[in-house]
């Protein structure tokens, strides 16, 4: 694959943990799913970050550094904000300029997304996605630097509420559930309806900086609902640590020219993680 492509799938895996294609004329399929797969759904109780945090990661393909993100989560009055920004790699730069941003706002203490906006850099082109995330549905608007706008809506299964990848994970990081549990959430992707289903797989032992850590292992896949022909199922495995904080300490995500691994570097508590 051209470096060219390589380095947009950078700032979309990044932002989304997997590459997503543009909209085609599609036909809704019906992903085949575990039968006791029930919707993921968090106690009154769950545990939703109520402070200020910021997480620093690396982001690598074959052991190659491709670039380096960066997320906070900042707790409001009557809302929560999430912003993430990467950085793509100098080499990775110069061969073709990428990167992106991305800003999701949530409900207070809830993991549940009013809204979110997503700018992706492809060369000279800025590709922006906003939507409004309501339950049982949500409206878009897709514009790829001017040559062309779309707008739309789209309505969930089950009257679920739609997330984004940024709020997905808030609620994996607050769903605690048993071993070998399936649960399942419907998220959106650009401007496309996928539906993710979570195994717990267990404890696992993992080595960050040399140093094994015992985490919580979760195995994901993603399908697109409404999707053309040729797109195949996103797969994921994510590790998150023992403790309630439950920080996401890796992720290994597919992409059609290998697996791209998130690697966390660093965390920020207080007002200093929501100051840039």
């Amino acid at each position: 694959m051209p470096m060219r492509r390589r380095a947009h799938r950078l700032s979309t895996l990044a932002l989304v943990c997997a590459a997503t294609a543009c909209a085609h004329d599609a036909r809704l399929e019906a992903p085949r799913t575990d039968a006791h797969a029930e919707l993921i759904s968090l106690p009154p109780a769950a545990r939703i970050p109520a402070q200020a945090e910021r997480l620093q990661a690396d982001v690598v393909l074959f052991g190659l550094p491709l670039g380096h993100l960066e997320s906070s989560l900042c707790p409001g009055g009557d809302s929560t904000t999430i912003e993430t920004h990467v950085e793509p790699a100098a080499l990775v730069n110069a061969l073709h300029r990428s990167g992106g941003d991305a800003r999701t706002e949530l409900a207070p203490l809830s993991p549940f997304p009013r809204w979110s906006d997503y700018n992706i850099q492809d060369g000279d082109l800025l590709r922006h996605y906003r939507v409004d995330h309501r339950e049982g549905g949500f409206d878009y608007l897709y514009d790829n630097g001017g040559e062309a706008t779309r707008t739309g809506q789209g309505s969930v299964p089950e009257g679920a509420f739609p997330h984004d990848l940024q709020s997905a994970l808030v609620l994996l990081r607050a769903w605690r559930p048993r071993l070998g549990e399936v649960g399942y959430f419907y998220v959106v992707l650009g401007r496309r309806l996928w539906r993710t289903e979570v195994t717990y797989a267990g404890p696992q032992v993992l080595k960050t900086e040399s140093v094994p850590r015992l985490t919580q292992r979760l195995d994901g896949v993603s399908v697109r609902l409404w999707q053309p022909s040729g797109v195949e199922p996103r797969r994921f495995s994510l590790w998150l640590t023992e403790d309630p904080e439950r920080l996401p300490l890796r992720m290994v995500a597919d992409a059609s020219f290998g697996q791209v691994t998130l690697t966390l570097t660093g965390r920020k508590l207080g007002h200093l993680a929501c100051s840039h």
